[in-house]
């Protein structure tokens, strides 16, 4: 019965989607703030599922794995001064508000400091499907934003084990932090490193003429990359992103986009859905002391 009404406000979500999209496009409005709008309204109706959260998962980890996708390993190596410079501006100028704004509204420094933590963090799957759907990939300021996007996830990986510390044993946990950062740099190593000794060989493997099982394999790879950085305790979204950067230069790269961009789509328009019906609008006034 559960599955039945799930699959049924899933149904009810596409329609809606499409209705609202359809005529979005006509006053040439952004998708991704209607489809937020819509799943604000249909909150009143059903809640989100677990169906819905399901595949919301899936639509930042393949949003990511696209985004990963425009870009190489290579300009990831390159770059690592750029991405500590970027990503040390980014949190001195967007770190503080957050703490201010917690002690005007009578905060603790614990809630100041996680307000300030949402503040800061950018929301990675808004930032590439805007570069994707505005075709900006290849713009010099999206270097920036990528470096920035690198930085703040490694940053509040680190800052959460600091916070967990804090709450759990009254005071900073400085070994989590480390291993934390260990575990971190270990994987974005490990996926370096097979990007630049593997090539080859994973060229080899995903040269797959059946396409059921080529698109099985990439989803495999991606899927198996995102759970693995969630283990490691970074975001799906990082591990999938590693994943398209790591095929971006495989010859198989173009075939892997077009076998992907149908799943993306359909999981990134539900992924708005379900934050927008995750808002709770009703009581943000309550939420001031």
């Amino acid at each position: 019965m559960i599955v039945n009404e799930s699959v049924l406000s899933l149904g009810v979500s596409l329609l809606a989607l499409f209705i609202a999209g359809l005529l979005a496009t006509k006053v040439n409005q952004s998708l991704t703030a209607v489809f937020i709008v819509v799943g604000m309204i249909l909150q009143n109706f059903f809640p989100v599922t677990i169906i819905t959260e399901f595949i919301a998962t899936l639509g930042i980890i393949f949003m990511l794995f696209m985004f990963g996708l425009e870009f190489s390993v290579g300009s990831l190596v390159n770059n690592q001064r750029k991405i500590f410079y970027s990503g040390i501006y980014d949190l001195i100028f967007n770190f503080p508000p957050g703490l201010l704004i917690g002690w005007l509204l009578g905060y603790d420094l614990i809630q100041s400091l996680l307000l300030a933590g949402i503040i800061y963090v950018t929301s990675s799957v808004i930032v590439a499907k805007s570069i994707i759907d505005l075709k900006r990939s290849a713009n010099p300021e999206t270097e920036y934003i990528l470096n920035v996007l690198i930085f703040e996830d490694m940053f509040i990986a680190t800052f959460l084990a600091f916070i967990v510390g804090i709450v759990n044993y009254g005071q900073i946990d400085a070994k989590s932090a480390f291993i934390v950062i260990l575990k971190t740099s270990a994987f974005f190593a490990l996926f370096i490193v097979l990007a630049k000794t593997s090539k080859k060989f994973i060229n080899k493997i995903i040269d797959i003429e059946h396409t059921e099982l080529f698109v099985i394999l990439i989803l495999a790879i991606i899927v198996l990359s995102a759970g693995a950085a969630s283990y490691v305790g970074l975001s799906e979204a990082i591990g999938a992103f590693l994943a398209g950067l790591l095929l971006s230069e495989t010859k198989q790269r173009h075939r892997i986009s077009e076998a992907i961009k149908p799943f993306q789509q359909f999981s990134t328009a539900i992924f708005f859905v379900a934050f927008g019906m995750s808002i709770d609008y009703k009581h943000i006034g309550g939420m001031i002391p």
